[in-house]
């Protein structure tokens, strides 16, 4: 069977490339890819980073270059074509898309960067779950703040103790912590051993600032500022089922494929997950990581 989240999206991408000239809302291309449409916002956004009718929207602008390019089809017909209701709002799109109207196009075609149609088969399956690498970013210094401990990594494998420990933490510490940045974000932060390590150290955590109150037993960390490689992990379950099993295709492919190509200025080797609980349910999560590169 194909994976699950990967058929959806090949399904609705399908569906609108199909149909870009007529008539598309959220109501029949959630229908007729036969999903809750409110389900297929978050897979959507989650996947491609882009709202749903954003992109119905901007391929349809993508697709009319063809059309503009012919000196025989006029804008308005253009713009009826292609669902824009009239040539005064297509104009308009057109610029806010690319910083030039249509007309002033076609007189002088240049390079434009298009959105193309979107093809998952650039995603790569993990388990139930799809991975793919989102960016290499500059992420400002910020302070975390949780429990910190000692993870054996064969213990780890058989009773995934950093899952539980980052379970316990969200659900019955989070809510002590007074005025966290933001208290639905979970940061599982994660030393990377030496090779010849058989422990790491796992602190599950909120991010903090100078306006948060902390319980007197908790430790606080600061990450410096940092450029990353940060990943993204998308699964059709809770976020409590991250785990070393569902994130092993993905860190596999971070550790042989990715980090060889890598040169890395370091102090400290570490990682951590980012987890928006705002965005999960109990049917969908996802969780970036982020492998610092080099300190700035």
């Amino acid at each position: 069977m194909d994976n699950y989240l990967l058929s959806i999206i090949k399904n609705t991408t399908d569906y609108i490339e199909e149909n870009l000239l007529e008539e598309l809302n959220l109501d029949n291309i959630s229908e007729n890819v036969n999903i809750s449409k409110f389900h297929l916002l978050r897979i959507w956004k989650g996947a491609t980073g882009t709202g749903l009718m954003e992109y119905v929207r901007r391929r349809r602008i993508a697709s009319s270059l063809k059309d503009l390019i012919s000196e025989y089809n006029s804008i308005e017909f253009i713009s009826s074509k292609y669902s824009f209701g009239c040539a005064h709002t297509y104009s308009r799109l057109f610029r806010e898309e690319f910083g030039i109207t249509p007309a002033k196009w076609r007189k002088h075609p240049t390079a434009l960067s298009i959105m193309d149609h979107f093809n998952a088969d650039f995603m790569n399956k993990a388990g139930e779950g799809l991975m793919s690498f989102l960016s290499i970013t500059v992420l400002p210094a910020f302070k975390i703040a949780g429990f910190e401990f000692i993870i054996d990594k064969e213990e780890n494998d058989k009773n995934q103790l950093a899952t539980q420990y980052g379970i316990d933490f969200f659900y019955n510490h989070r809510l002590k912590i007074a005025y966290p940045v933001n208290k639905d974000i979970y940061i599982g932060f994660s030393t990377i051993p030496s090779e010849d390590a058989t422990f790491s150290y796992y602190l599950p955590s909120l991010m903090v600032d100078q306006n948060s109150i902390l319980p007197p037993d908790m430790l606080t960390k600061k990450i410096k500022t940092h450029k990353y490689g940060v990943f993204k992990y998308m699964g059709p379950h809770s976020p409590e089922e991250l785990s070393s099993i569902t994130l092993k295709e993905i860190w596999d492919y971070i550790y042989s494929t990715w980090m060889p190509t890598m040169e890395f200025d370091l102090e400290e080797m570490f990682y951590f997950e980012y987890v928006d609980y705002s965005k999960c349910n109990k049917h969908y999560c996802e969780c970036e990581l982020y492998y610092p590169i080099s300190l700035i």
